[in-house]
């Protein structure tokens, strides 16, 4: 295995990188997800760009291993260098702010507690199954966790990213989506996409986390988050306001 895919182990499973880094040799680039920030709308319409005049039909986006995209376990030494360290690919990702994402990640993969991350929370918690976490609960148990232990979906996002290895070419905000990925689109397929793409939404759940911060969020919770998370609201401008 590489030195480079060594070093990313430091900080996160070696899986979750093999599961959330996408390459596209056919359109050059290569793209990080982030869990709960807009990436199965990504996906869904790279996978569409990607599959363009092939006939073959549209995977799930929820299915890593039917994707038409590559995964950097797929590539040598000498593709990963070119990839992930050179100017021969476009290298690009998608972030959220903290709150509202983790209040997202919550209602949407904890609440319920039918869900995988919702499993590992629970056995991190020392909880049945059957247990339901409170947001508190929630916020305060992933904080204490280490970055290497959090599940992607609310593991700090400059970590995530692998941004202390990784220089990405461009990274966009959930929070202006449609610009940020106008601007993608543009870089790897060299034309718009076409009319009404960019109103597309393929998550399958939709929580409305940004508008509903200040009936879960207290004082306490945000100082624990501005702490934990720091290096998310530093490195990708967001402020610790919500």
């Amino acid at each position: 295995m590489s030195e480079f895919i060594n070093r990313i182990a430091k900080t996160k499973p070696k899986r979750d990188f093999f599961d959330h880094a996408y390459i596209s040799f056919k359109h050059r680039y290569a793209m990080h997800t982030v869990g709960k920030a807009a990436n199965s709308t990504v996906k869904f319409l790279l996978y569409q760009l990607e599959l363009e005049g092939t006939h073959l039909r549209m995977p799930s986006v929820h299915e890593r291993a039917k994707s038409p995209l590559l995964s950097p376990y797929q590539l040598s030494e000498t593709d990963l260098e070119t990839v992930f360290a050179g100017d021969e690919f476009f290298r690009f990702t998608f972030v959220r702010n903290p709150y509202s994402r983790l209040l997202s990640c919550y209602l949407d993969r904890i609440v319920g507690g039918n869900t995988r991350p919702a499993r590992e929370l629970l056995r991190t918690m020392g909880k049945e199954d059957t247990y339901e976490p409170s947001f508190e609960e929630f916020i305060k148990t992933i904080c204490d966790q280490s970055v290497h232990a959090q599940n992607n979906n609310w593991r700090v996002q400059y970590y995530d990213c692998m941004c202390n290895e990784i220089d990405y070419h461009f990274i966009g905000k959930q929070e202006s989506f449609s610009k940020d990925f106008l601007h993608v689109y543009k870089k790897v397929a060299g034309v718009a996409p076409q009319d009404g793409a960019l109103a597309t939404n393929a998550s399958p759940s939709k929580t409305s986390a940004a508008e509903r911060l200040e009936e879960y969020w207290t004082a306490e919770l945000k100082d624990l988050v501005d702490t934990k998370y720091e290096n998310d609201f530093s490195f990708f401008r967001y402020k610790m306001d919500l």
